[in-house]
């Protein structure tokens, strides 16, 4: 069996200065898509996506929020025509949602939007920061497999 690295400070820093990095990305890409839904709804939207059909409470649970909040969020989400509500055939008592060709549509446009600003921020480097970039992207792949 082989025994654990020990971490260095040096490691720590790097965590830190790549949750900061990821963390800074991420809010950057959100703000790219802003207009009509808002971060937590089109978060919510794409998860109802991945799911398929799932329940409000699986969906509130898949997006760490509180169920009465995921309500709210779903009722919006359905007003706006982006999802669909509708019983569970093998139990009427839960309402699950499927996301509409509107809100796929959505998804779309929000997916371009984020794509765009990163083949801008790509189109800015030079061969050998395009290569770095690459080999980022394989490394943060394995390190999100399995989330």
């Amino acid at each position: 069996m082989t025994p654990a690295p020990t971490l260095t400070a040096a490691d720590l820093d790097m965590a830190v200065r790549l949750r900061t990095a990821v963390t800074r990305l991420n809010r950057k890409l959100r703000q790219q898509a802003l207009g009509t839904v808002s971060p937590a709804q089109a978060s919510m939207l794409a998860m109802a996506d991945r799911l398929g059909s799932p329940t409000l409470g699986e969906l509130a649970r898949a997006e760490q929020i509180q169920p009465s909040t995921m309500t709210r969020l779903v009722g919006t989400m359905v007003d706006a025509g982006f999802l669909a509500r509708f019983e569970d055939p093998a139990d009427r008592r839960i309402s699950r949602v499927t996301v509409t060709p509107g809100g796929r549509k959505e998804l779309e446009r929000i997916r371009k939007l984020k794509t765009a600003y990163l083949v801008e921020q790509i189109d800015g480097l030079d061969h050998d920061d395009r290569v770095q970039a690459g080999e980022l992207v394989e490394l943060l792949e394995r390190l999100t497999e399995g989330a």
